[in-house]
């Protein structure tokens, strides 16, 4: 199962996805465990009120139609959605031989699922066709949720997270109203609040008893990470380079729980083990243990400094089906401590970060906060790697907004 959502398709469509890929009953598998960012080395066997179920892995559930025609998003049953794509990646083959310039439109995708017949009522599936001259559309297929909003259109949801997701948007619809004027140019209000729901989503999954209660998403089958996109008239934006920054507030102390980077990145043209042209998700955790840290650091060049790093990419869930058992990577549970080459590759010469999503922990909630920066000179965040560590530092801002938050809240 998973959780999708289209929001706003009228005026400003963007999906959002999780990447948990489970599967009834009992891992039969060798190696019985998974990785997750929040949580790190989790069992791969789990129990709900439907008897057993294991995660297979993390997989995305979106699939990018080919000449900018839009996108779509699957929830379900996985082997039901391939063999849809299967079928549609065939239809589009006879289609863009004939026309290699046409556009992938929503009749299409019905004489597909039409000749699926009942194995089309397995999934779940919500996307926005491009018609190639500025305008778009929404695409259901059985939608689980519909829901009018005063700030975001129109919103469709489908999966077993459907009702956590639902909840959450009504929650951020409520705060939006409040909002007379939005005053950030660079980051539109459905943006914000894609990015705002996944990033929510991520810390609500570092709950410990996440899995072993109702009602929290491993245990509702959905979760691990979330991936956003905003499909405009041009093409599709994908999920920006961002850090998520936990902070508790407990006794007068405050913690770091949890540091996270994520990015969008494409494999080589002639990577073997990644067939086609695809977005891979990159996520690393620099803390998955509570450490405390000096207040007095939020007004001194905030920064933390890791020996080591975890990390997880996230692959299309399709492309498991379809790669030969010998490849190294036939089990595509690809995650594990990142080497050094890799780290001094992608943080040698300093990567400033343009998007900070800061949660703080205190008083039994969570304030949340987004930072964003166009200009990259005013980053909030620079991710540093040298001697063997990773510093993670913050910019003056990021400082004294933990500080007024903390202020605020133990007044």
């Amino acid at each position: 199962m998973t959780v999708i959502a289209l929001i706003n398709p009228e005026h400003d469509p963007h999906l959002i996805a999780d990447c948990l890929i489970s599967a009834d009953g009992p891992d039969k598998r060798q190696s019985m465990s998974v990785w997750v960012p929040s949580l790190g080395l989790i069992p791969t066997d789990w129990h709900d009120a439907d008897g057993p179920f294991h995660i297979a892995r993390m997989g995305r559930k979106t699939y990018i139609l080919p000449n900018n025609s839009g996108m779509l998003a699957f929830a379900g049953d996985c082997r039901s959605a391939y063999e849809f794509w299967v079928a549609l990646a065939k239809s589009i083959d006879i289609k863009l031989g004939y026309q290699p310039d046409a556009m992938i439109d929503a009749n299409t995708i019905d004489q597909v699922l039409m000749s699926m017949g009942q194995t089309a009522g397995a999934f779940h599936m919500l996307g926005v066709l491009l018609d190639g001259k500025g305008g778009k559309c929404a695409y259901t297929h059985r939608p689980e949720a519909t829901m009018t909003t005063q700030n975001f259109g129109t919103c469709y949801l489908a999966g077993s997270g459907t009702d956590y997701l639902e909840s959450q948007i009504e929650t951020e619809d409520e705060r939006f109203t409040s909002i007379e004027n939005w005053p950030w140019a660079h980051i539109s209000p459905t943006e914000e609040l894609a990015e705002s729901l996944c990033s929510n989503m991520l810390y609500y999954e570092s709950d410990i008893n996440n899995g072993r209660k109702p009602n929290t998403p491993i245990h509702d089958r959905f979760g691990g990470f979330y991936e956003w996109y905003g499909i405009k008239s041009i093409g599709i934006k994908p999920t920006p380079p961002r850090i998520d920054l936990n902070i508790l507030v407990k006794d007068d102390a405050l913690y770091l729980t949890r540091l996270h980077f994520s990015e969008s990145t494409h494999p080589a043209v002639d990577d073997p083990d990644f067939k086609g042209s695809q977005i891979i998700l990159k996520v690393l955790t620099f803390c998955l243990r509570t450490q405390e840290f000096d207040p007095h650091r939020l007004f001194d060049n905030l920064a933390f400094t890791f020996e080591q790093v975890e990390g997880v990419l996230i692959e299309r869930f399709f492309n498991h089906y379809e790669r030969d058992a010998s490849s190294p990577l036939s089990d595509p549970r690809i995650s594990g401590i990142v080497p050094a080459d890799v780290l001094q590759k992608d943080f040698g010469e300093g990567l400033p970060v343009k998007r900070v999503r800061l949660t703080v922990s205190v008083n039994g909630y969570a304030v949340v906060k987004g930072v964003t920066e166009s200009d990259e000179s005013l980053a909030p965040a620079r991710i540093q790697y040298a001697n063997g560590q990773v510093s993670v530092a913050f910019s003056e801002k990021i400082g004294l907004l933990i500080a007024d938050i903390v202020g605020r809240h133990l007044q």
